[in-house]
């Protein structure tokens, strides 16, 4: 966190720095990752804002020359599990938290987490971040693809589940798979995706013996079959939703900020509702899936810019909503600009590329003139809840992080090759205008659903001021950038 951000942080919540009264420091430890120099060019401390934990025990911090109790490092797992069952639903909770580092459970009863000793081997998430490092050179920020590629090293021969749990030895799952390589080509790179899907396969099954050690402790302590999953592991989500199926559980919550991203919401509520003794809350899918720092206000002017002159046209359009829909269905891709940001890594309808999935090109269109990546790397839909059954055979998902199958045909652009999708389901209490978009494209196409992908380009985040948008906008192949009541065209394009 930079300075202006703590000051921004600071004016969102109208208070000033003498006024806080406890500082957690998390994660201090995370940017020593590799990873992180190799994705950004630097370990990025040289941009936090100057604080000083003072020596002895620990607990005080001085920050802008006040010293304030602190915190420091409170259990990694502990904030990822409290995040997502203190913005659950549930009244009690059995909570399973991984990621490379390892992985954590607690249980939960009403505002209250208490720690489950695993004696259960978990190493899979390691073994993930090896070969995320093997073929993609960056263990953090490669999972995704693994994750991606693995239905690509699919056969047809039928193996027990079981089997793939000797793929906890890395050496044997390095082994087995080069001698069963199946290569994927990506530029003048080849790709073991039998690699990758044997390690996926491992992360499945051995996800499937957690889960069935978690049930069996709610039965032993009388809790509701109810599951929560947190941590960066928890983006898997063709393990999610496989264990899950698997289980004898009758709900699964997610978050979407699962990541280190959540981690320190994770730890204010946990301290809020746990330490302090406050009651746990209810809390709304849109209050959980978006920040609250809105642009919209600014962004006449923004576009009004001298900066921009030359290179955008501007429409206003009452009836944005339709016009919007009218062209994706006619083949444009969108860039889709709102409210406040997600949080967590997907787009989900805020910072959102959108487009149309009938369109058998569009996939590799988005993956080689938008968003510049690889080209086996599938699309996610949104989709109204209410069609979401008819068409995948599941719904009330609403932050992405659920996959399962397709169920109609004539959806080649969302279509992974294992004949699955990771969709987002949409309500109109969720996001209303994103829902009548939705609503607006199945009145002309038939179809409840569209293409829906972070609005950013490989290696960037996704965008969060209109800056941002428009800057994405003129250095991709975007067709039009949409903002609240305005179409924005590039003056030359093609």
């Amino acid at each position: 966190m930079r300075e202006e951000d703590l000051s921004d942080l600071l004016d969102q919540a109208n208070l000033t720095i003498k006024q806080i009264d406890l500082v957690i420091l998390c994660n201090l430890h995370n940017m020593d990752s590799p990873d992180i120099p190799f994705t950004f060019g630097s370990n990025l401390k040289d941009t936090w804002f100057d604080f000083w934990v003072h020596g002895g025990n620990l607990n005080k911090v001085q920050i802008r020359n006040t010293i304030l109790p602190c915190l420091l490092n409170p259990p990694h797992h502990l904030t990822h599990c409290s995040l997502v069952y203190l913005t659950s639903s549930f009244n009690s909770a059995v909570i399973f938290s991984w990621d490379p580092v390892g992985f954590g459970a607690y249980y939960a009863e009403r505002n209250k987490l208490f720690p489950i000793e695993l004696n259960l081997p978990f190493n899979a998430s390691w073994n993930y971040t090896v070969v995320s490092e093997n073929l993609f050179q960056t263990g953090l920020f490669g999972a995704g693809k693994v994750m991606g590629l693995a239905p690509y090293g699919a056969t047809n021969p039928l193996v027990k589940n079981e089997d793939y749990l000797e793929f906890a030895d890395i050496k044997n799952l390095f082994e087995q798979s080069d001698k069963n390589a199946i290569w994927v080509e990506e530029g003048e790179t080849r790709l073991n995706a039998k690699l990758a899907y044997n390690v996926q396969r491992l992360m499945e099954e051995q996800l499937v013996l957690i889960l069935d050690r978690l049930y069996e402790f709610c039965l032993e302590k009388k809790i509701e079959p109810n599951l929560c999953i947190s941590g960066g592991g928890a983006l898997n989500s063709v393990a999610n939703q496989i264990a899950y199926k698997r289980s004898k559980f009758k709900n699964i919550f997610l978050h979407p900020a699962c990541g280190d991203d959540g981690t320190a919401i994770g730890a204010a509520l946990w301290y809020w509702h746990d330490k302090l003794g406050h009651p746990k809350q209810t809390f709304a899918n849109s209050e959980i899936m978006y920040s609250i720092k809105n642009y919209d206000h600014k962004v006449a002017e923004i576009l009004s810019m001298e900066v921009y002159k030359d290179k955008i046209k501007v429409i206003n359009d009452h009836k944005y909503i339709e016009t919007t829909a009218k062209l994706i269905s006619q083949g444009n891709i969108i860039g889709w600009y709102q409210g406040a940001s997600e949080l967590g890594p997907r787009a989900l309808g805020n910072r959102s590329i959108l487009a149309d999935p009938r369109n058998p090109e569009m996939k590799d269109i988005l993956n080689s003139k938008v968003k510049f990546r690889e080209k086996f790397r599938p699309f996610a839909p949104s989709v109204l809840n209410e069609y979401a059954f008819e068409w995948f055979g599941l719904e009330d998902s609403p932050f992405m992080l659920r996959v399962c199958n397709i169920l109609k045909p004539g959806l080649p652009a969302i279509t992974h090759i294992d004949n699955t999708a990771r969709i987002q389901t949409v309500t109109k209490t969720d996001n209303s205008t994103y829902y009548k978009l939705l609503q607006s494209f199945h009145a002309i196409t038939q179809t409840p659903l569209l293409i829906d992908t972070s609005f950013n380009i490989k290696g960037e985040p996704i965008v969060e001021t209109p800056e941002d948008a428009i800057n994405c906008f003129l250095n991709t192949d975007i067709d039009y950038l949409i903002f609240p009541g305005k179409i924005v065209e590039k003056v030359n394009r093609n």
